[in-house]
C-alpha cells in the first residue's frame, strides 16, 4: 500500500491535440498527487479545456500517455 501513495492520481506526458493546422496542446506534462487540488489557469485558446478533455477521456490525445 505504501507504494500506492507515493504515485501520482494524475500524470499526463507529452500531451500534444491539434486541430487542422492549429495546435491546442504542444507536448504539456501535468503531475497531480493523490489528495491534491489542482487549478489550470491560462488565456483563452490556451488550451485548459482540450487539457480536461483529454484527462477525462472525453477526447484522445494525438500523441503522449
Amino acid at each position: 500500500m505504501t507504494e500506492r501513495r507515493n504515485q501520482p492520481a494524475i500524470r499526463a506526458e507529452g500531451l500534444t491535440r491539434r486541430f487542422g493546422d492549429r495546435t491546442a496542446l504542444a507536448g504539456v506534462d501535468l503531475e497531480a498527487a493523490p489528495g491534491t487540488v489542482l487549478g489550470v489557469l491560462g488565456p483563452n485558446g490556451a488550451g485548459k479545456t482540450t487539457a480536461v478533455r483529454i484527462l477525462s477521456t472525453l477526447l484522445r490525445p494525438d500523441s503522449g500517455e
